[in-house]
């Protein structure tokens, strides 16, 4: 219980731990059942932190043992979850539909929304965007009969989107009130990001580009602390977008680049990898912009988060970590964090190392 809670909630760490503790003490007992259903669960931490491999092999081990209903479910989600995000839409739909079917008569919203989402997101990136609105409007109806925020808050970015590509504004905004309100009025800590992120859409569908790039900068930031994959990489990709609007070429750029980077090796045919590689390419086209060799030097930028990369830069240009943080828009002790974690990764004792970095990635 305490593992799937944890998963549930966007505590990834804490469920990764519990769902291994159990599994290993399943085992020992040979409680086969509840085994196979840690497992599956365990399928969807993996693919939720980006270790596809894993969540694969998992998913697939859980759904050949067997067992009851449930595991089934949450094998198939696993499954469904890791082919959406490399991009096999159309196995993604198949996977998420048949747990859907298995789901519904259960009537419980940890079966039906995870299953309804997925189908959500998958029409979304497949251009049917009626179907997407459709399938957010069910994950609200089933949150709403029992008063949920934790299964809620992926569709509120799906939502806003979906109803972004059909060109209502007024529809996105609405969603977003009602569905970001509910988020508010039950703060989990884990489904607060979705705020921010969706909020940034909005901000820059209506022009108000520095809002969206501080909202966005903030999703971004957020989902990365929680090692939410799919929404870190999206929020990146929306970010580089607005900084793109607002002819801030070079940042856009770094962040294109470090969504490429790590889809190459995780995704490379998947929905991040295409909208990252696409926009690159557009952005490397524009007047005074390096392409070419220096587009491949910044997509192996990756080591460091987005944000790591953008103080990485600004590092390079002989800036505080006081200037950084007004540049950036945010606190000197989170810029003074990223340093930290840049030292770790990179493996180096001083910021001069950063700024050699940065210079050789063709960053700063």
């Amino acid at each position: 219980m305490l593992g799937t809670s944890a998963s549930v909630l966007v505590e990834y760490d804490r469920a990764e731990r519990a769902l291994t503790e159990g599994i290993e003490f399943t085992e020992r007992v040979e409680l086969w059942n509840d085994r196979h259903y840690m497992a599956a669960h365990l399928a969807h931490v993996r693919w939720a932190t980006g270790d596809l491999e894993s969540a694969q092999r998992i998913a697939e081990q859980a759904l050949a043992d067997g067992g009851a209903t449930t595991t089934r479910i949450r094998a198939l989600l696993g499954l469904g979850y890791v082919a959406l995000m490399s991009g096999a839409f159309h196995r993604a739909r198949e996977l998420m539909s048949e747990a859907l079917e298995l789901a519904e008569p259960m009537d419980e919203i940890q079966r039906i929304s995870p299953a309804l989402w997925g189908l959500a997101e998958t029409a979304l990136r497949t251009g049917r965007l009626d179907d997407a609105v459709a399938l957010c409007e069910r994950g609200r109806a089933v949150s709403d009969r029992v008063n949920d925020a934790a299964h809620l808050f992926p569709f509120l970015v799906t939502g806003v989107r979906a109803q972004l590509a059909r060109g209502d504004v007024g529809a996105a905004r609405s969603w977003f009130r009602d569905v970001a309100g509910r988020l508010e009025a039950m703060q989990i800590a884990g489904t607060l990001p979705a705020i921010d992120h969706a909020r940034g859409l909005l901000e820059m569908a209506e022009g108000l580009t520095g809002k969206s790039r501080r909202s966005l900068a903030a999703a971004r930031d957020a989902w990365d602390a929680r090692n939410r994959r799919w929404d870190a990489l999206s929020a990146t990709l929306d970010l580089a977008t607005s900084l793109a609007r607002s002819n801030r070429t070079a940042e856009a750029l770094v962040a294109a680049r470090s969504v490429a980077a790590w889809a190459a090796g995780v995704a490379p045919e998947g929905h991040h990898a295409a909208e990252a590689t696409a926009l690159v390419a557009r952005l490397s086209r524009r007047p005074g912009t390096a392409d070419g060799p220096s587009a491949a030097r910044g997509a192996a930028a990756g080591p460091l988060s987005s944000r790591e990369i953008e103080v990485a830069r600004l590092i390079a240009r002989g800036m505080t970590n006081a200037e950084i943080a007004a540049e950036l828009d945010i606190a000197p002790k989170t810029v003074a964090a990223h340093v930290e974690h840049s030292l770790a990764k990179l493996g180096a004792s001083r910021r001069t190392e950063i700024a050699a970095w940065a210079m050789r990635q063709g960053t700063a």
